[in-house]
């Protein structure tokens, strides 16, 4: 019994050490986002062109006039497509003042399956759902969850949260995120200021680790080795490229196109 209790009170003290030191939201507005369509392509190694992926932020909708709505599309392309056939498209839905995220919803669809997911961003949490078919032969998987944090964000608002930061050369920000099915704790620091791709760049290292939705603990998330980002040094602070280490190799974000909405 004494045994169980200490495991217990170690857990519990796991999950308050990142809990307490992950960004809460903004009570306040935040800098302004101009509306932007950014278009990526996606490469392996920066070699061969594997995908595209584009970016509609704080895009403008009649019908959600109290809302920054950003909205994203990608697949894979060429020689990718013929190995792993992907298509993506999601939107997130925060208030427009604070980028606090209110509902995220996603399609994907690959060879083997397709995935339905509404994430919905609650106080003091998030409330999980998707709907996977499986393509061959039609079964239906359904999840369900609740996870508690101070702060949870969807990918897009936690790139707003990331880039409203002052950013200065060795600072540290951790975020809860909670993309798709799971959530994670995800690490960025600053490494510095440097020309990047003919754009001035402020160079950050991103760490992730997952979340276990039971217990808090926190996990390795072995599909993600490293990731460096280099967002714009301006007032946008867009992103320019994201090179991941990933499992099948290194994979490359790089922006080709931006004009705004």
């Amino acid at each position: 019994m004494k045994t169980l209790l200490v495991l217990l009170l170690s857990l519990i003290a796991v999950h308050a050490d990142w809990s307490s030191s992950i960004q809460p939201y903004s009570s306040k507005e935040v800098p302004p986002f101009t509306p932007s369509k950014l278009d990526y392509t996606l490469s392996w190694n920066g070699a061969i062109s594997s995908g595209k992926l584009t970016l509609e932020f704080g895009k403008q909708d009649k019908r959600y006039p109290d809302i920054f709505l950003t909205h994203c599309y990608g697949r894979s392309i060429g020689a990718a497509y013929a190995l792993y056939p992907y298509t993506i498209s999601f939107t997130s839905f925060a208030k427009l003042e604070t980028h606090r995220p209110l509902v995220f919803v996603a399609d994907e669809e690959d060879r083997k399956e397709s995935i339905e997911t509404k994430n919905s961003y609650k106080n003091p949490g998030i409330h999980h759902y998707s709907k996977t078919v499986e393509t061959k032969n039609q079964q239906t998987h359904l999840k369900k969850h609740s996870f508690t944090a101070k702060a949870v964000h969807d990918p897009i608002t936690a790139m707003l949260a990331i880039r409203s930061q002052p950013l200065k050369t060795g600072d540290i920000v951790q975020l809860c995120c909670h993309p798709f099915a799971s959530p994670y704790l995800i690490t960025v620091k600053v490494l510095g200021r440097e020309k990047h791709l003919e754009h001035q760049c402020i160079k950050l290292d991103i760490q992730i680790q997952k979340i276990d939705t039971k217990t808090g603990l926190l996990k390795s998330y072995k599909k993600l080795k490293k990731a460096t980002m280099w967002v714009s040094d301006d007032a946008l602070r867009i992103p320019i490229e994201l090179r991941s280490k990933v499992f099948i190799g290194d994979v490359r974000a790089t922006l080709v196109s931006q004009t705004l909405l």
